[in-house]
């Protein structure tokens, strides 16, 4: 999951179980890709993929646990940056469904993403990001979590790049993240585009 697709984090509040966690996300919408997945046993991690994918997006999910441990804290969501706009709505929409029947919080990566990245550039953190003290990681992080509200998404208050490139796709395509998303980009000859995103974020 890299810079071809944003990404969320979703938190229970009330820790689940694989089984339980499948059954919630296909409650919502979303199919779970059983051949792609794999569930956990006492000596090897679950890797469990899931979408929903419609004339509004393709929006994907991913559940990871470890070796031993039926618990599922939390899961991944993303959607490639490339994505019509309509790929918000239907993602906040099942969001606002999974909280309905277990109580989620939602973290922001790519918040968490653009804020290192401004004080990188300011010269107030390192490449790699170090110098950051535990009390500024812990307040950033707090920054993180966002509303189940489609509409606050959408102002994009602190200027996001990703989250503006989706906003902006009066059209889009409804195309996986990772590999598929950079073959698109290279065969449509959105490269330098899509450079000149990275550069600015960057």
């Amino acid at each position: 999951m890299g810079l071809e697709a944003y990404l969320l984090r979703i938190k229970f509040q009330t820790p689940t179980t694989e089984n339980i966690a499948i059954a919630l996300l296909e409650e919502v919408g979303m199919s779970y890709l059983k051949d792609k997945s794999r569930q956990q046993t006492k000596d090897s991690y679950g890797d469990m993929f899931f979408e929903i994918r419609t004339s509004k997006g393709l929006t994907e999910a991913n559940i990871t646990s470890s070796p031993g441990d039926p618990t599922v804290d939390e899961f991944s969501l993303r959607f490639s940056i490339l994505s019509p706009k309509t790929v918000v709505d239907q993602t906040f929409e099942l969001l606002q469904k999974l909280n309905e029947i277990s109580r989620i919080d939602v973290f922001d990566t790519e918040i968490r993403n653009h804020i290192l990245r401004r004080l990188r550039q300011d010269g107030k953190v390192g490449r790699n990001f170090e110098g950051l003290e535990d009390k500024d990681d812990d307040a950033i992080d707090k920054l993180c979590f966002i509303a189940l509200n489609a509409d606050d998404f959408k102002r994009n208050e602190l200027d996001i790049k990703k989250r503006q490139t989706v906003l902006e796709n009066t059209k889009g395509e409804i195309i996986e993240g990772g590999s598929a998303t950079i073959n698109f980009i290279e065969k449509k000859g959105m490269f330098e585009r899509f450079l000149g995103w990275i550069k600015k974020e960057l």
